[in-house]
């Protein structure tokens, strides 16, 4: 009778310390779970206006080459400044528009390695990639801060403008894009942790040949 409790007490110890670790997890995948949706609410307040700005942007660019066009070859009067303000603006389009395909997953990308994969193994593969992406936009960010702030000086050959304005466009698109791809991490994450509270972002996944 001894030895029977000797043997139960270890297998009752390994199965209280496996509740614990359950537990524990779960609570873990909660505590990133509302992280990101709190990071999710700030993203989809930004996202919402570079989704506006986008819109504007491009009806002024369009504006602006429509009539540009039109003063060129139809009043032999060519505007100055049309060019160069059409770049500029295509420049911010460019940058805001960024952290929105990101969201909608509107950008090219290999994925037959991800296609793949599911389960743990395929929030594994996600967490690497976002943190390579966060790493590439945070040091974006850093380079493009420092050459917007050194070309202040700097005015547009067409208008009186600092060139810092439109440099502006690269660390505020970056960030976003951080920030969204911060949100992509953390869902990876949860899903290593729980893979049933994990979201899986793709949209056709054959099921044939499957790992994980």
């Amino acid at each position: 009778m001894r030895d029977m409790r000797m043997c139960q007490e270890p297998i009752i110890g390994g199965i209280a310390e496996w509740c614990v670790q359950a537990k524990r997890g779960q609570f873990m995948a909660s505590a990133i779970e509302m992280l990101e949706f709190l990071v999710g609410r700030l993203n989809g307040l930004l996202l919402s206006l570079c989704k506006g700005a986008a819109v504007v942007l491009l009806a002024i660019m369009l504006g602006i080459i429509v009539a540009a066009v039109f003063f060129r070859y139809a009043l032999s009067d060519a505007i100055p400044w049309s060019e160069e303000i059409a770049k500029f603006v295509m420049v911010w389009m460019t940058f805001i528009a960024v952290p929105v395909g990101l969201k909608l997953g509107a950008h090219i990308a290999i994925d037959a390695l991800a296609n793949r994969l599911r389960g743990r193994l395929y929030f594994l593969l996600q967490i690497w990639i976002f943190s390579a992406v966060i790493v590439l936009m945070l040091m974006f960010v850093d380079a493009a801060s420092f050459l917007a702030w050194n070309a202040r000086i700097q005015r547009a050959s067409t208008i009186d403008v600092s060139i810092l304005y439109v440099y502006a466009a690269m660390p505020i698109g970056c960030a976003i894009t951080a920030l969204v791809s911060f949100e992509f991490w953390l869902n990876a994450v949860k899903g290593l942790i729980d893979p049933s509270r994990g979201t899986d972002r793709r949209v056709d996944v054959a099921d044939p040949g499957l790992i994980g």
